[in-house]
């Protein structure tokens, strides 16, 4: 795999410590979180030492992350009966300097707080809020509560952090995001859904309403705008899934079709408007990720499971073209991608077990490959240990569960960085990363 040893990789950081220490003091890498596939702990990598540092019992074993604004918070899906979140609080925070950006850790610790609900589901954050979707059981299962938990990140740090719960009208696979000065875009279940007679209808929703969350009413909501009008491409989004948010426009998934396509959302003068961004052809996407001051985000793309291209897109254009589109080589499924800190350039791990780095402008390119990791099952919920992606500014780490390791490659410099032997079988990551 033409792997640089974590002993070289170590040198190479002291190295660049001691440059560092030139200018005043040393610029600390940060953590990683990671799960075992077999055991039920999270685990905290220090990226300094290439050590593990802290171990949090949960539930069950290989829960799923979320990366939460800012770095420092990560929440844990905990997969429990109880539909349990967690939240780890890294100890890492950042300061801002201009022209670079200083790194401290405190002490890694499970917050007290835990939140409870049936069929955990989107986890979104930004505008110092998170929020937290319970989609609520099927219909026909019976009576269920779907709802949103918000939470001020700012209070995190207190006993008993300020949240606030929002009830969904139905049963639905939905979301909630924070747009700010207590506003909030909340999707819309779909009736045939809810109604329950007909089972082959979506969970996902078809439209959204931004509320403002009133003072002094309680729980009390206003409808400032809704855009759940079918007849309208431009005021609905059909079978919605995938969302990214970067320089002040909102970004949804919808159905392919016609009447599909991208809604972007952004506010102008104080009012909410939204188009439709239409796709290139017949397929749809699922997954976006986005990037602050970034021209560019990406998704996956495809008619369905499993995606077999990324999408390029931005959010600007008067429209996509097939030069915006990828196809994964091998007819693969675009499985896990990631996007660099920049923005500039995308890490794709493919069921082959190749990271595979590319370029998305001016047009795609593909600019190194990596042999990561052993061949594996890409597939939701495969039952096989499952490797995992996660960015970190400008670098990737990719676990491997079946050698106990977790290797870097830098998305700058397109070499292989460290190579860290974490025992066990690591298998979900969550990166920390402020940006």
């Amino acid at each position: 795999m033409n792997r640089l040893s974590f002993a070289a990789g170590a040198a190479l950081a002291c190295l660049s410590c001691a440059l560092a220490q030139a200018h005043d003091h040393a610029v600390l890498r940060g953590r990683l979180i990671f799960a075992d596939h077999e055991k039920p702990v999270v685990r905290v990598l220090d990226l300094d030492t290439g050590e593990v540092t802290h171990e949090f019992s949960v539930p069950k074993a290989n829960p799923g992350f979320a990366g939460v604004e800012g770095g420092r918070h990560i929440v844990i899906k905990t997969g429990d009966e109880a539909g349990s979140l967690r939240i780890l609080d890294t100890g890492l925070t950042y300061e801002p300097h201009g022209d670079h950006v200083d790194l401290s850790k405190g002490t890694p610790r499970l917050l007290d707080l835990v939140v409870t609900g049936e069929r955990p589901g989107h986890v979104v954050s930004g505008q110092g809020q998170l929020a937290l979707f319970y989609d609520g059981i099927r219909p026909w299962e019976g009576k269920s509560t779907a709802k949103a938990v918000l939470i001020s990140l700012r209070s995190l740090d207190q006993a008993r952090p300020a949240a606030i719960e929002w009830l969904s009208p139905g049963p639905q696979h939905g979301i909630a995001v924070p747009l700010g000065r207590q506003h909030w875009l909340m999707s819309v279940p779909n009736p045939a859904y809810v109604k329950g007679d007909d089972r082959s209808a979506s969970s996902r929703p078809n439209g959204f309403e931004i509320l403002r969350a009133d003072k002094g009413k309680g729980t009390g909501w206003t409808r400032v705008a809704s855009f759940n009008d079918p007849t309208r491409a431009d005021a609905s989004c059909q079978l919605y899934h995938g969302h990214a948010a970067a320089g002040g426009r909102f970004i949804f998934g919808c159905a392919e079709g016609e009447t599909g396509g991208i809604l972007v959302l952004s506010q102008t003068k104080g009012r909410w408007g939204a188009r439709r961004l239409a796709y290139p052809d017949a397929r749809r996407i699922s997954a976006i990720k986005a990037r602050d001051g970034a021209r560019y985000m990406v998704a996956n793309y495809g008619l369905k499971a499993p995606y077999d291209a990324l999408l390029r897109v931005d959010a600007t254009a008067p429209a996509l073209t097939t030069a915006d589109v990828l196809p994964v080589p091998d007819g693969q499924g675009a499985c896990q991608f990631e996007l660099a800190g920049g923005g500039k350039r995308v890490a794709n791990l493919t069921a082959d077990g190749q990271l595979r780095i590319y370029e998305m402008a001016p047009s795609w390119k593909e600019v190194a490959a990596f042999d990561a990791v052993p061949a594996f099952d890409c597939a939701y919920g495969a039952r096989t240990p499952t490797p995992s992606l996660a960015v970190i500014g400008s670098s990737a780490f990719v676990s491997d569960p079946i050698h106990g390791r977790i290797r870097e490659y830098h998305l700058d410099t397109l070499k292989q960085g460290l190579d860290m032997p974490v025992g066990g079988q690591p298998a979900n990551l969550a990166g920390s990363d402020a940006g």
